[in-house]
Parts: structure tokens; sequence; C-alpha cells
């Protein structure tokens, strides 16, 4: 009887230490999803109060600019863009593509 206690007990200790294992790699991956989501909303809080885009009109492909994308700081202005992806393809070469807008940033001109 004993040992069937002791045994019971045991089973007891690893069924509730791998349970527990299991929880913390849970609980470690909800903190880093938790973590990616806050930078995420830092970023976005952080872009909504430096500065609005100036432009109305995506200086890559024309299109109105939209509030959920990113902007790049180029010559002390903000763009903005019409939608992801095309902040990147901006930054690759900015002084071509900042070309592409009017001077007010309302028109699409495309001099490239």
């Amino acid at each position: 009887m004993k040992n069937l206690s002791v045994i019971f007990a045991l089973f007891l200790f690893l069924g509730y230490s791998a349970a527990y294992a299991q929880s913390e790699t849970k609980t470690e991956k909800k903190e880093t999803k938790v973590t990616d989501v806050n930078h995420e909303k830092k970023v976005n809080i952080n872009q909504e109060e430096s500065a609005k885009p100036w432009n109305e009109v995506c200086p890559v492909r024309g299109g109105k600019v939209q509030k959920e994308t990113a902007t790049v700081e180029y010559q002390d202005k903000q763009y903005g863009f019409c939608c992801p992806g095309c902040d990147s393809k901006f930054e690759k070469d900015p002084e071509k593509y900042s070309k592409n807008l009017s001077e007010d940033g309302k028109e699409f001109i495309e001099k490239n």
C-alpha cells in the first residue's frame, strides 16, 4: 500500500511538473506576443505624435495616403504612403521618389 501511495504521489508530481512546464512555455510565448503588440502600438503612437505626413498622395504609387501606414522622414518632411511596402521602397531611394510629388504634395507627377 505504501508503494502504491508513493507511486501515485510521484505520478501526480511528474504530471504537475509537466503541466507547469507547458504553461510556463505558453506564458512566455504570450508575453512575447504582447511585447510585440506593445512595440507596434508604441511605433504607431510615436508616428502619430511625431508628425502628420505633409503629402496627400503616395510618392511611390500615387495613391491616397492612408493613416494606418508607416511614415518616413526625409529632408525634414514626414512622407506618408498609400499601402504597406511603399515606405520600404521609398527608403531605398528617397530622392527618386520624392520627385514624384508636386511641391505641395497633393499631386503625383511621376518624374522617374
